[in-house]
């Protein structure tokens, strides 16, 4: 019996917003403790603080990864931060797959132009990524997520679920 497993990583590509906010935050830190040195012995050293737990924090929520694990029948797509906190995000089951395509696909238009679907960003959010879109059934009805898979993981969706997948 052959188990067809495969697993990708991709990096959530930092917002400018994130990158701008944490220099802030140090540039008002580091000006605090300055001025809590120089003029008022202490009084803005709380204010520093509160800066630096504000960067740690803006920091983490930028180390975030998407991991996409299809095993024997079941894609589960989960989001990493800080290469510590995991959580799942979708579990599917093939069987529940209306359909695999690229996001820009025509076969696609026909459930976007539903304007109480929404779909599940799971990319990196780079501009050359690839992103696929999934949809699949569930009981309160259909879901969607974007994701970025592989060649090989595209090849195992084919091989076992060719009617399903749009390349």
């Amino acid at each position: 019996m052959n188990i067809f497993e495969n697993t990708v990583l991709v990096d959530r590509k930092v917002s400018v917003g994130n990158i701008i906010a944490r220099y802030a935050c140090i540039a008002l830190a580091v000006l605090c403790v300055l001025v809590s040195i120089v003029a008022i012995p202490g009084l803005f050293l709380v204010p520093a603080i509160l800066f630096a737990v504000i960067w740690y924090l803006l920091r983490t929520e930028a180390q975030t990864e998407w991991e996409y694990c299809y095993i024997e029948g079941r894609l589960t797509i989960a989001r990493i931060k800080a290469k510590r906190k995991r959580k799942t995000i979708a579990r599917i089951e093939m069987e529940e797959v209306v359909i695999i395509a690229p996001s820009d696909a025509q076969e696609l238009r026909q459930y976007h132009s539903n304007a109480q679907f929404k779909v599940k960003n799971c990319t990196s959010g780079n501009v050359d990524a690839h992103p696929y879109e999934v949809i699949y059934k569930k009981e309160d009805g259909l879901k969607a997520v974007s994701f970025e898979p592989d060649e090989n993981m595209l090849d195992m969706f084919c091989r076992n679920y060719a009617k399903r997948v749009v390349r």
